[in-house]
């Protein structure tokens, strides 16, 4: 059964749990082979996950980290174009000690931003983006779950409004992969362009500093140092295509979880005040629209949850797999928007878990809130078009019906 597993099939993708529950049967980490990236291990079960994503002094994202000759990423191959190993200078490509000094310099521009203080816009982000949809029966994945997030990333950054369309179209780009030599043509292009708008706004906010986390970056400091220009494109661009993305999947996917289980929407949104924590903690856990960490090189032979892993060898870690192990979630496949606790790995653990975890908490809770008190019986009237990418459930089209 080994190398059998496709974890860019449309099918797993929109229910993992069967092909999930038939990996942990064989072991707790399988191989599967991953385009670009080759022959590499995938965790299974929640133990096997948490001790990947925790093991910063065993698995390293490169092979320098690791002590290897191979000296790159362990997410890139050696032929990948230079825009590509640009972008991967950003903090989630880097193993300690630059991940810790890039993460302390970020966290201090992210305190600046208090996700608390930018909920009310948000939330008027999110009616303004409702009521742009009308009625009707709609592809709601461009003109919500993708245009409201990329609105607020957008807004956190500072981005000015006489570069908000180029910025939006640059981001649309960027996150049509699908897979296939054309696509990944397709995309240099796009990161490329994205390089080359991002790099002149950073020079340009040198000069005239506007609101938003772009200026907070360029004026952070810590222990002496700033971030480089690249170091800074390259972290723009991870909040950038980490901070709408996911959310997109993540709004995406809510939809469809709370249309299949309308007995759970009712309760939900009963009592939404009081109700919406619990369950946004559920939705991200099965959702888990990041199924997949960035590949890690394991640098010494290690036992992981009764596996043994070699060094040199390939592994990531599958939040989405230890969201769905029953060893930890009592009947892991329903959605019970209570579940309490919920240890779900959604936005990971260890040193790289997500910066943006907050917003993307508060961006899918104002989501549901305006959609559904606008459209309370909304309804999915087509299955849902998954793209192809293994590591993430990303829906490419989702048609509903708003009444």
């Amino acid at each position: 059964m080994r190398n059998s597993y496709n974890l860019g099939d449309p099918g797993f993708l929109s229910d993992p749990a069967p092909m999930l529950s038939r990996m942990r049967a064989e072991a707790s980490l399988v191989k599967v082979k991953l385009p670009i990236i080759g022959s590499i291990w995938v965790t299974t079960t929640h133990a096997a996950t948490s001790q990947v994503a925790k093991g910063k002094d065993t698995f390293f994202l490169t092979g320098l980290g690791a002590g290897l000759k191979k000296k790159g990423n362990a997410g890139l191959p050696w032929w990948s174009p230079p825009s590509f190993r640009a972008m991967a200078e950003n903090m989630l490509g880097k193993d300690d000690p630059e991940h810790r000094r890039l993460r302390k310099l970020v966290d201090q521009a992210f305190v600046r931003r208090g996700i608390r203080e930018m909920r009310p816009n948000i939330a008027k982000i999110a009616q303004a983006r409702v009521a742009s949809l009308g009625t009707g029966t709609v592809n709601i994945v461009p003109g919500f779950c993708r245009a409201f997030p990329l609105e607020v990333i957008a807004d956190l950054l500072g981005v000015a409004d006489e570069d908000r369309e180029a910025f939006a179209t640059m981001g649309n780009a960027m996150v049509d992969f699908n897979g296939g030599l054309f696509a990944i043509v397709k995309m240099v292009r796009s990161i490329s362009k994205f390089w080359h708008f991002v790099g002149q706004m950073v020079r340009d906010m040198r000069i005239n500093p506007q609101p938003g986390l772009v200026t907070d970056l360029i004026a952070v400091e810590a222990e002496g140092e700033q971030l480089t220009e690249d170091e800074l494109v390259s972290m723009i661009f991870l909040l950038m295509f980490a901070g709408f993305e996911t959310t997109t999947h993540l709004i995406s996917g809510s939809i469809i979880a709370l249309d299949q289980n309308p007995d759970q929407r009712t309760w939900l949104f009963s009592d939404f005040d009081n109700r919406i924590e619990s369950a946004t903690e559920e939705l991200c856990r099965f959702v888990s629209s990041v199924a997949g960490t960035k590949p890690r090189i394991a640098a010494n032979d290690i036992e992981v949850d009764g596996q043994l892993i070699k060094k040199g060898d390939k592994v990531m870690a599958l939040p989405l797999a230890a969201n769905y192990d029953p060893a930890v979630f009592d009947r892991p496949e329903m959605l019970r928007l209570d579940r309490f606790p919920n240890p779900h790995l959604s936005f990971s653990t260890g040193s790289h878990f997500c910066l943006g975890m907050q917003l993307a908490r508060v961006e899918l809770q104002e989501a549901l809130r305006a959609l559904y008190t606008n459209h309370l019986e909304l309804r999915v009237s087509e299955p849902a078009t998954y793209a192809k990418r293994p590591g993430f459930r990303g829906i490419k089209n989702l048609s509903v019906t708003l009444p």
